[in-house]
């Protein structure tokens, strides 16, 4: 873990995924929740915690990485985080 943050270093790593293919995280407040925004979409509202966000970000990064690359969803939850990051990388990269 990260002493300054509280998250794991597997969310850490998929924070940074997700931030060098175009993903910004945002909070006013650590009470109005979190949020996410790339260029195509943005989170549907603000989560309760920093994890929160950054899984449904890398939910949604995944979605679009199904879809471009033609990976069905049940090959999809069958790997492993640092499969779901090239194949994040790999669609994203097309943007």
């Amino acid at each position: 873990m990260f002493k300054n943050s509280g998250i794991s270093s597997e969310l850490q790593l998929k924070k940074e995924t997700l931030e060098a293919v175009g993903f910004t995280f945002d909070t006013i407040s650590k009470k109005s929740g979190w949020n996410w925004n790339n260029a195509a979409d943005c989170s549907d509202g603000n989560l309760p915690t920093e994890a929160a966000v950054i899984q449904d970000a890398w939910r949604h990064a995944g979605e679009l990485a199904q879809s471009a690359l033609n990976i069905p969803s049940e090959t999809w939850q069958r790997m492993a985080a640092k499969e779901q990051k090239e194949m994040i990388e790999e669609a994203m990269a097309d943007e």
